[in-house]
C-alpha cells in the first residue's frame, strides 16, 4: 500500500468513514507487515488523531474552559474536564487487532507491542442473533426464530408472512383502498437481549430493531397519522406519505417524518435520547412540553432536559444494522453496555475504570472473549468471564 493510499485510509478509519472493501484490502496489506513496520502505521494514525483533536475541538475546549470559570470549579470539573482531556485508543478486528499477530497499541503517547495469547477456553457466552415475539392484538405470541416461512397470521384483511430472509412482513393490499375505520388492532414486536429483528410495516416502511427493543404499531395505518411506539433501539426506512406523517414514540420524546431514514436510541439506561439522520428531515418533539427540534441529514439530536444537535458521521450510528459495533470515542461503561445488550450477559465493575476514549470497529458475529480481549490489549482494562457475567477491572 502506497503512502499516500495509507494516509487516505487512515483518515477514512479516524472519522468511521471507511467501506468494507477498503477495510479488507488493508487488513489483507497490514497483516503482513513486520512488526517495526506495523509500529511505524500506528505512530502515523496516532499523529493524525493527535493533530485532529487540535484541529476539531478548540472551540470545545474554549467553552469548557468558560463554564468551569462561570460555575463552581468542584460540582462541575468532573463531568467536563474530561472531554479535551481523551485520547482515541484503537481497538478490536477493525484495523490494528489481529489474532494471533503482533499488535501495536498507543496511549498518551507510549508505544507498546503485545501478542495475542492463543487459548484453548470453554465459552458459554454466545454472540446475539436473529430473535423476537410478535405478540397479535389477542394476545397470542408466535416466536419468530422457531417459526416457519410463509403466513404466519391474518388480522383485519393484513397477511403476516415470514420470508426466506427472516424478515416479517405486513401485507395490507388486501384492502386496496376499502374503508378502514372501526378498531384497530395494535400487534407488538420485541426483540430479547442477544437478539435483533427486520420488519415492513403495512405501509411498506422498513424497521430494524436491535437487542432489548420493541415496537408496537397497528394492523393497519388509518386516520391522519402513522404512529409507532419504541422502547429500545430502532433503524427507520420510512415510506413517503405526504398526507399521513409517520410518528415514533419514546418515552420522552416523539419524532415526525413524512418519509427518511433515521435511528432512534431510547434506551432507558442510556443517559439521553440518541436520534441520527441519515436522509430526509424529522422533527422532534419533547413530551409533555412544547420543546422541538429540526434535524437535517448528518445531524443527530440528544435529548436530556432539553436538545443537543451535533454534525456526526450518520453511517457510524447504524453500524448495529449492519453487523459491527463502531466505537467512537467511547468510553468503556458505554462499550459494555453494547456488549451486555447484544451477548445477554450482565457486567460488573470493579475499581476505578479509565475516562479515555476507544476508537475502533469490531464484527458483532465475534464471540465475547474476542471482542474483550481487544480492549484489554490496550492496556487500559482487564476482565474475567464468571458464567453469564463479565467483571471488568483497571
Amino acid at each position: 500500500m502506497e503512502e499516500k493510499e495509507l494516509s487516505e485510509f487512515l483518515k477514512k478509519f479516524s472519522r468511521n468513514q471507511y467501506t468494507a472493501q477498503e477495510h479488507d484490502a488493508f487488513m489483507n496489506w497490514f497483516q503482513r507487515l513486520s512488526r517495526d513496520k506495523m509500529g511505524q502505521v500506528m505512530d502515523m494514525y496516532q499523529e493524525m488523531i493527535d493533530e485532529r483533536d487540535e484541529r476539531t475541538y478548540p472551540e470545545l475546549t474554549e467553552k469548557i474552559e468558560a463554564r468551569l470559570n462561570a460555575l463552581d470549579v468542584h460540582k462541575e470539573a468532573r463531568i467536563v474536564t474530561l472531554w479535551p482531556k481523551l485520547k482515541y485508543i484503537a481497538v478490536a478486528c477493525a484495523a490494528f487487532l489481529c489474532i494471533g499477530v503482533g499488535l501495536y497499541y498507543f496511549n498518551t503517547g507510549r508505544k507498546n507491542s503485545a501478542l495475542v495469547e492463543n487459548k484453548v477456553f470453554e465459552n458459554k457466552i454466545l454472540q446475539g442473533s436473529n430473535k423476537a415475539v410478535l405478540k397479535l392484538a389477542d394476545g397470542s405470541e408466535i416466536i419468530l426464530d422457531a417459526a416457519k416461512v410463509g403466513k404466519l397470521a391474518e388480522q383485519q384483511q393484513t397477511s403476516i408472512y415470514k420470508e426466506k430472509d427472516g424478515q416479517l412482513v405486513f401485507d395490507a393490499s388486501a384492502l386496496n383502498g376499502k374503508d378502514q375505520s372501526g378498531v384497530i388492532a395494535y400487534n407488538s414486536l420485541a426483540t430479547p437481549r442477544g437478539g435483533q429483528y427486520m420488519l415492513k410495516l403495512p405501509d411498506g416502511t422498513r424497521v430494524w430493531l436491535n437487542s432489548a427493543s420493541s415496537l408496537r404499531f397497528p394492523t393497519t395505518f388509518s386516520g391522519k397519522e402513522r404512529m409507532v411506539e419504541l422502547t429500545g433501539e430502532g433503524y427507520f426506512e420510512v415510506v413517503k406519505d405526504k398526507t399521513k406523517p409517520f410518528k415514533v414514540k419514546t418515552t420522552n420524546q416523539t419524532v415526525e417524518v413524512l418519509g427518511t431514514h433515521f435511528n432512534i436510541n431510547a434506551y432507558a439506561e442510556e443517559p439521553a435520547v440518541v436520534t441520527t439522520l441519515l436522509e430526509g428531515s424529522v422533527k422532534l418533539a419533547k413530551s409533555g412540553t412544547d420543546k422541538v427540534q429540526l434535524l437535517k441529514p448528518g445531524q443527530q439530536a440528544k435529548l436530556t432536559n432539553v436538545f443537543t444537535v451535533y454534525e456526526v458521521d450518520p453511517d457510524a450510528f447504524v453500524d448495529w444494522k449492519d453487523g459491527y459495533f463502531k466505537f467512537s470515542r467511547e468510553d468503556i461503561q458505554s462499550i459494555m453496555r453494547k456488549v451486555s445488550r447484544w451477548y445477554d450477559v450482565d457486567v460488573v465493575y470493579e475499581g476505578t475504570l479509565t475516562k479515555e476514549g476507544f476508537v475502533g470497529t469490531v464484527p458483532r458475529s465475534k464471540n465475547i472473549k474476542e471482542l474483550l480481549d481487544a480492549l484489554k490489549l490496550t492496556g487500559l482494562m482487564n476482565y474475567r468471564i464468571e458464567g453469564d457475567r463479565v467483571v471488568i477491572t483497571p
